[in-house]
């Protein structure tokens, strides 16, 4: 699953990164980092379970308009993953050493999958 994420958000941008990003304050922060959250069991007898991960669209200034519905839709078309029924909200931290504001999204997928039988 990682490498499909992966292939399908280096069809929007060609920064992406696996966990974490290490930019620095001399870099461009316009970049995408996604990465597993977690695993849940998806009901009560335990036979499921949902896989959680998470995309983090990463702007200087903002994110342009639309670009988060690409990226959900990029996902949805090239993966397994739906989108989860959260409320997403934007975050803002100041690039260090800068003046410069940047922008960012997380957005939560999830998919589904049975318990492998032994």
């Amino acid at each position: 699953m990682l490498n499909e994420i992966e292939k399908a958000l280096k069809e929007l941008d060609s920064n992406i990164y696996y966990g974490m990003s290490t930019h620095d304050e001399l870099s461009n922060w316009d970049y995408i980092v996604f990465n597993r959250k977690k695993m849940k069991p998806s009901s009560k007898n335990l036979l499921g379970f949902t896989d959680y991960y998470s995309i983090t669209i990463v702007r200087e200034n903002y994110i342009p308009e639309g670009f988060e519905l690409k990226v959900i839709e990029e996902i949805e078309k090239n993966t397994k993953l739906k989108i989860a029924n959260n409320e997403y909200m934007y975050n803002y931290v100041i690039k260090p050493n800068t003046n410069i504001v940047v922008e960012l999204l997380t957005i939560d997928f999830i998919m589904a999958k049975k318990r492998v039988e032994n």
